[in-house]
């Protein structure tokens, strides 16, 4: 077991759907760049890949596992969902803070976890703070992917987000969810991703979020394809080389 200071005021999530590998990497980077971190949880939707050695980067580390509830063979995306169910578990509502993770994560700078929760500090009003994202973990991504306003500017990207784990947090995952939406307008639907949705009741609550200065590298559509699935065996020769690496610590 990996010892280490207990912080008890912040518990993380993270969503394992046959991405055990690239869970691995998250776990193992989350507590070497972020020493002394505190709670983390895997909630696994059934994955039937290999996940010896992302369970023992978990035992390694202290990490929790369990099973969601879901499986890899639903045709929805079940993601919002069981961040909704870690958000309404009893055991969770005494935490100051919420640690929304995605699999396909990688800390690649020390104190990415403090950096957020000081941007938190210094935003009273803010409910949740994010880090700059980047595919190779040194530079962010190109100007015209960031300003796609899904990344930064119109919701609080799950991918990493704390959350300040208030009364009214909780009631809005409570009443709408962290699920993707679809808008029906006249003549177009509008859809609205993971967190997209309670980001925006947020905000007419007076409660935005904010964008810190850190780093991390999210590899992105790793769970569940999309058009950029081409792209799938360069990024895992890029995690299996930090795993290498991350295995060593």
């Amino acid at each position: 077991m990996y010892s280490q200071q207990s912080d008890a005021q912040i518990g993380a999530i993270v969503v394992n759907h046959n991405t055990s590998a690239w869970t691995e990497v998250l776990i193992r980077s989350l507590f070497v760049q972020n020493p002394g971190f505190g709670r983390l949880t895997v909630y696994d939707n059934g994955s039937i890949d290999d996940r010896s050695a992302m369970l023992d980067a978990a035992a390694q580390y202290g990490a929790e596992i369990q099973q969601s509830g879901f499986d890899t063979t639903t045709t929805t995306n079940s993601h919002g969902q069981v961040l909704s169910k870690f958000v309404l578990d009893p055991r969770n509502a005494e935490l100051d803070y919420l640690l929304f993770l995605d699999a396909d994560v990688c800390f690649t700078s020390p104190g990415t976890i403090r950096i957020l929760r000081e941007e938190l500090e210094r935003n009273p009003t803010a409910f949740g703070a994010g880090p700059r994202m980047s595919w190779d973990g040194e530079s962010e991504m190109a100007p015209d992917l960031a300003a796609n306003p899904e990344i930064y500017r119109d919701r609080l990207h799950p991918a990493c987000a704390l959350v300040r784990n208030t009364e009214l947090f909780r009631r809005v995952v409570d009443e709408v969810g962290l699920s993707c939406a679809t808008q029906h307008l006249v003549g177009r639907e509008r859809f609205l991703d993971t967190f997209r949705l309670a980001t925006m009741v947020m905000r007419t609550h007076g409660a935005s979020h904010v964008i810190a200065d850190a780093l991390i590298m999210h590899a992105f559509a790793v769970s569940y394809p999309n058009e950029s699935s081409s792209l799938i065996p360069q990024k895992e020769a890029r995690r299996d080389a930090w795993l290498r690496n991350l295995r060593t610590k």
